[in-house]
């Protein structure tokens, strides 16, 4: 099987379940679904798959729609070099103590083995620890796997990290 053909069944499965639990009548499926929290969200992650032990500092303003922005602290092996700044936006579902994330991001420098794009799609998991803590991974990619300009790096960041919130 075609890793595409992989990629669109489970984005049209993802597609497919939304639509029907939006459909579905409000007390069908009891999500416990909540606004986000407006707050400042900060954490620091190191990346665990492409470039491991390059370190980025992040921090995300909102409630459920949002603006982040970042930089990296330590380059452990990016080729040419690690980028210096990212920006974006995104939306942020809450759900009990897990918040997910997904948006557009602006990264500065272009890189041969991580991220080829300037705009990146970024996704997001996080889970509270308590009201002030967190962990979470963060990935940011322009998106080669489904189709969008193939003939450029791909790796995606892979970010994990630990955070705060004020």
């Amino acid at each position: 099987m075609q890793p595409r053909s992989r990629v669109f069944r489970a984005v049209s499965l993802v597609v497919g379940f939304l639509a029907f639990s939006q459909a579905a009548p409000a007390r069908a499926f009891d999500w416990h679904i909540e606004d986000t929290r407006p707050a400042l969200r900060a954490s620091v992650g190191v990346d665990v798959f492409r470039v491991p032990g390059t370190w980025v500092a992040s921090a995300r303003y909102g409630g459920s729609w949002n603006v982040k922005a970042a930089t990296w602290l330590h380059n452990a092996g990016v080729d040419p070099s690690a980028p210096h700044l990212l920006f974006g936006g995104g939306y942020v579902l809450t759900m009990s103590r897990f918040r997910f994330g997904a948006g557009l991001v602006w990264i500065d420098k272009i890189n041969n083995n991580v991220n080829g794009t300037h705009l990146n799609v970024d996704a997001s998991v996080a889970y509270d620890l308590s009201d002030r803590i967190f962990v979470e991974y963060q990935h940011y990619s322009h998106g080669a796997i489904v189709g969008v300009q193939q003939n450029v790096s791909n790796g995606g960041w892979n970010l994990v990290g630990l955070g705060v919130i004020f």
